[in-house]
């Protein structure tokens, strides 16, 4: 599939950043006709995907509102891409410079992708690895959304036989990891700002990575290696159950499997504790629910309750020690509710290693 996007081979219409970022958009022209812009994206294609890939249409005629486009983050050894295709056939060459691990979650809708001499089905929801070492083709259709994660697998200590077992790997969608750190990563990360943190987040990928891989080859990893995924994980399992009054640091140690000890140990590093990250997320989901317009919390109590606090008071204490604020002043003020929830979105959220989706 898709390789490295880099900042500096996007053309046409991407929109260029400054040497010092790696985030870089792609859209047709919309004043192109449909078929210049079919021709715009071949040739985008060809230029900036780090690949032997090209394009060729699928009907004579093009439908008006074609429309494809593409977002992209470049760091230090790792790339992350978000691709929304029109109609296409999409072939590659083999490639056997190529040193990328890529992991893709294919979005929808279904396809077809001819891979290794064979034909696979890849359902909605699929996640796998991929390699262009070898050729192959696939169909795109209107719609048809992925997104990915390359990194050099040098980083991993991966050699061809290790690659091979990946590589067969048909569906991954199931795999704790993948459900935990891996799809809410992929599904959300040019959404909340992290083209600010590519350098900050290579570590965090790689280890990542490293957890995945060595879990389904089964091979044991330095622990060092894993600890910021172990952070990611643990992080995502407090924001998922923060609303709950009764969930406290208690009921992270036993998801973690590590005594109190070491959980506070892991997150020695960490801007916040691990009661701060719970406090944290339950300020944030008070901040949605004040500035949500079709929220129908009455009352600052019931407000407390549905955020996850176990009363009033402690989320009066925890508005003012995360905010700066009163909860007084943040209730009545739009502003301070839009900044606070702002700063502490960047404190929770892009601190070393914060990659998981929005709280709902």
């Amino acid at each position: 599939m898709e390789s490295k996007l880099p900042a500096t081979r996007m053309a046409g219409s991407a929109q260029r950043n400054p040497p010092d970022q790696s985030f870089t958009r792609y859209t047709v022209p919309a004043s192109h006709s449909p078929e210049d812009r079919f021709e715009h994206w071949r040739t985008w294609f060809g230029s900036a995907v780090v690949a032997p890939i090209r394009l060729e249409k699928t009907d004579a005629v093009l439908r008006s509102g074609f429309n494809p486009s593409a977002v992209s983050l470049d760091g230090p050894g790792f790339s992350l891409i978000e691709l929304d295709n029109e109609p296409a056939n999409v072939y590659w060459k083999r490639d056997l410079s190529s040193e990328d691990l890529r992991l893709v979650h294919f979005r929808g809708p279904s396809l077809t992708l001819n891979f290794h001499g064979r034909s696979e089905a890849v359902k909605p929801g699929t996640v796998r690895f991929l390699d262009l070492s070898s050729a192959g083709s696939f169909l795109a259709s209107a719609g048809m959304l992925t997104s990915h994660i390359n990194i050099d697998r040098a980083q991993l200590g991966l050699d061809g036989k290790s690659m091979k077992r990946l590589l067969d790997v048909p569906d991954l969608r199931e795999n704790p990891l993948v459900q935990a750190l891996v799809i809410p990563a992929l599904n959300n990360w040019h959404r909340s700002g992290l083209d600010n943190e590519a350098s900050r987040l290579q570590p965090v990928f790689r280890s990542m990575m490293t957890a995945l891989t060595s879990s389904l080859l089964e091979v044991s990893a330095d622990s060092g290696d894993l600890r910021l995924a172990r952070l990611e994980n643990i992080k995502s399992h407090i924001r998922r159950n923060c609303h709950n009054p009764e969930f406290g640091v208690d009921a992270v140690v036993d998801y973690s499997f590590l005594s109190r000890r070491s959980l506070y140990s892991l997150f020695r590093d960490e801007d916040l504790s691990v009661n701060g990250y719970i406090r944290a997320f339950r300020t944030l989901n008070a901040l949605d629910l004040l500035s949500d317009m079709n929220s129908r919390i009455h009352s600052l109590r019931n407000l407390a309750q549905v955020s996850g606090f176990p009363n009033l008071q402690a989320m009066r204490r925890a508005f003012r020690d995360l905010t700066g604020w009163s909860l007084g002043d943040v209730r009545d003020n739009p502003e301070a509710r839009q900044t606070g929830a702002a700063a502490l979105r960047a404190r929770t959220w892009l601190h070393q290693s914060s990659l998981s989706q929005p709280i709902q």
